[in-house]
């Protein structure tokens, strides 16, 4: 083979190799946006057996426990996703940014486990779930949440 041939043949394979690394990034923050939904949900699920259940069926259940727990899960997925959507660069300007929405529900989550694992009693454990929000939009603000 002369050099000519192997150099567009390397050419061919590196065009078709760029263009399929985007499609394959793009397809990976797809899944880890996935599980951070789904954590997002199971956490959303538990919050709203809190606000279901009796003091002493959520005392009983160690649910101030399992809530700590999904919120942890939840934050580690979306996490993940927010640092899969950083290596596949910015978004297209204009646009709201999936980034920008995972960011806002990070800090929301981490003001929430903040929140709970301070509280020192079960009561007051149980009354801080039941102002959770795992929904989009912006994280309430700690004075929001105490009334």
């Amino acid at each position: 083979m002369t050099s000519t041939k192997v150099a567009v043949i390397a050419g061919l394979f590196g065009i078709a190799f760029t263009t399929r690394v985007p499609q394959l990034a793009a397809q990976s923050c797809q899944d880890d946006q996935a599980m951070a939904d789904a954590q997002v949900k199971t956490a959303a699920d538990m919050v709203d057996t809190v606000k279901k259940e009796s003091q002493a069926d959520f005392e009983a259940k160690f649910h101030q426990k399992s809530c700590m727990n999904k919120l942890t899960f939840a934050l580690s997925a979306v996490n993940d996703a927010i640092a899969c959507l950083d290596k596949t660069g910015p978004s297209t300007p204009g646009q709201a940014s999936p980034k920008d929405a995972d960011d806002k529900l990070k800090d929301r989550i981490t003001q929430y486990r903040t929140g709970l694992k301070s509280a020192d009693d079960p009561k007051n454990a149980k009354a801080l779930i039941a102002t959770f929000d795992l929904s989009a939009g912006p994280p309430k603000t700690a004075e929001a949440a105490s009334h």
